[in-house]
C-alpha cells in the first residue's frame, strides 16, 4: 500500500473465547462492575474474568437480577476476545447462560435482547422484536433493525430506525465526524468497502438522515458475504453484474479484493475504495494497488498522486472535533475515538510531506503537529517522531 504509515483496524464484531473460570477467586471487598462492548472498552482477560465471577455471585444470591445476567453474559463473552473468535466451547458456554437465564427470566427484555445477540441468524429478528416490545425505547435494539432492514431491503424502516438511532444522541459524535470524513475521501459515485458496526452504521445514518454523499454505495464486507441476493441487489445500485466465476469463491478472505478489482476493470466509471478499517486479510492480495487518500484506500492498478489528493480530501474534512468535543474526557467512546482517530496520521504526514518538499515548512509542521497530537493518545508519538525526523521534517 503506497505511502501507509500506519493505520489502526478496530474490531467491530462479536468475540467468542473460553474462559479458565478458576483464575480468580472475588474477595468480600470486591464490587461487581458493569462490563461494556468491547466496541467502547477494552479490558485485560483477568479482569473479565473476575467480573464473570463476581456477577455469576450475585445471579447465585438473586437468580431474577437481570443486570447480573447481562453483565455475566457479557463478561464471559469477551475474555480474550483477541485471542479466540467463534470456538464451539464459547458459543456452548454462551447457549447455556442463555438457556438458565430463560428459566430464570423468561419474557424479559434482557433475556429476548441477548437471546436475539447470541443465536439469531442474518435476517431473523423474532427476539429483537420482542424486546422491542418491551422497551423500545432503548437505543441499543436499533443498529441490529437497521442492519436486518438495510439486508431484506426495507428502505423505509431502515430510514425509521436510524432516525430513533440518531434523535436518540446514543451514537457517539465523534463517530459521525470520523465517517462523514471516511465519506470525503471518495469521489463521484464511489463503490466503498467497509468492515463493521463502526464504519458502516454512521455512514448510513450521515447518507440517509442527513443526505451526505447518497451517491456512494456502501458494501459491509460482513453483510455482502452472508447472501449473495443481497450484494447483487447492492451491486445493481451502480448498474453492476458479477461473474462469480471469475472471482474467488464467494466467503472466501480473497473474495472482497478481488471483487474491487473486477469492479474497477469492468465498471470504470465506478471508483472503488476500502475504507482504512477493512481488515488485513481482505485486502492483502492488493495492497500494491492501494492508495491511501484520506480515511479510505483508493483502489487503482495505475499509479497515482495520492499525496494531492489527501492534501485535496483533507480541505473537506471536519476535523475541529479531534481537538474540541463537546463531553468529558472519560465518556463511553473516548478509547474507541482515540484508536480510530490514529487512521488520520498517515494522511497527515503524507500532507506534511507534501509541503515539506514544495518548501513550505511551517505548513509542513503544522501537519505534522497534528499527527503528533493524535498519535500520543495512544502512545506512538515517539515512533512517529522517528519516522518524521527521517522524512526531515523536523519538531521542536
Amino acid at each position: 500500500m503506497k505511502s501507509i504509515l500506519f493505520c489502526a483496524s478496530i474490531l467491530v464484531f462479536s468475540f467468542w473465547v473460553i474462559i479458565p473460570f478458576s483464575l480468580f477467586c472475588a474477595s468480600e471487598k470486591d464490587q461487581p462492575e458493569n462490563v461494556y462492548s468491547v466496541i467502547y472498552v477494552q479490558k485485560p482477560n483477568e479482569w473479565y474474568v473476575k467480573q464473570a465471577n463476581l456477577w455469576k455471585a450475585e445471579i447465585d444470591r438473586n437468580p431474577k437480577n437481570a443486570t447480573a445476567w447481562r453483565n455475566y453474559y457479557s463478561a464471559i463473552r469477551y475474555a480474550r476476545f483477541t485471542e479466540t473468535i467463534h470456538t464451539k466451547e464459547k458459543r456452548q458456554k454462551l447457549s447455556e447462560i442463555i438457556d438458565d437465564m430463560g428459566k430464570a427470566i423468561p419474557n424479559s427484555y434482557t433475556y429476548y435482547f441477548l437471546k436475539h445477540k447470541n443465536e439469531a441468524k442474518v435476517g431473523e429478528i423474532e427476539y429483537l422484536e420482542k424486546a422491542y416490545e418491551i422497551d423500545p425505547n432503548q437505543p441499543e435494539l436499533y443498529s441490529d433493525f437497521v442492519g436486518h432492514y438495510e439486508f431484506v431491503g426495507n428502505e423505509k424502516k431502515m430510514r425509521e430506525f436510524l432516525e430513533k438511532w440518531y434523535k436518540s444522541q446514543d451514537i457517539a459524535p465523534g463517530l459521525l465526524h470520523y465517517n462523514y470524513n471516511v465519506l470525503m475521501s471518495t469521489s463521484k459515485n464511489a463503490l466503498l468497502f467497509t468492515n463493521g458496526d463502526n464504519d458502516t452504521y454512521p455512514v448510513w445514518m450521515l447518507q440517509k438522515i442527513k443526505n451526505v454523499r447518497p451517491d456512494v454505495t456502501v458494501l459491509n464486507t460482513s453483510l455482502m458475504m452472508a447472501d449473495k441476493e443481497y450484494l447483487n441487489r447492492k451491486l445493481m445500485e451502480k448498474g453492476i453484474k458479477i461473474d462469480y466465476d471469475k472471482l474467488p469463491p464467494y466467503r472466501s478472505p480473497e473474495f472482497a479484493a478481488a471483487l474491487g478489482t473486477y469492479v474497477a476493470e469492468n465498471y470504470p466509471n465506478v471508483p472503488v475504495y476500502y475504507a482504512l478499517t477493512v481488515y488485513e486479510k481482505f485486502i492483502e492480495s492488493i495492497k500494491n494497488n492501494l492508495y491511501i487518500v484520506g480515511l479510505a484506500y483508493k483502489y487503482s492498478k495505475e499509479r497515482i498522486d495520492n499525496k494531492a489528493l489527501i492534501k485535496k480530501n483533507i480541505s473537506n474534512f471536519r476535523l475541529d472535533y479531534l481537538k474540541f468535543d463537546w463531553y468529558s474526557e472519560d465518556y463511553l467512546a473516548t478509547s474507541l475515538m482515540d484508536k480510530m482517530n490514529l487512521n488520520y496520521v498517515a494522511g497527515m504526514v503524507n500532507v506534511a510531506e507534501h509541503y515539506h518538499e514544495s518548501g513550505e515548512d511551517e505548513t509542513a509542521k503544522y501537519w505534522a503537529e497534528e499527527a503528533l497530537y493524535l498519535a500520543k493518545k495512544t502512545g506512538y508519538d515517539d515512533k512517529l517522531m522517528l519516522d518524521l525526523e527521517k522524512k526531515g521534517i523536523h519538531i521542536q
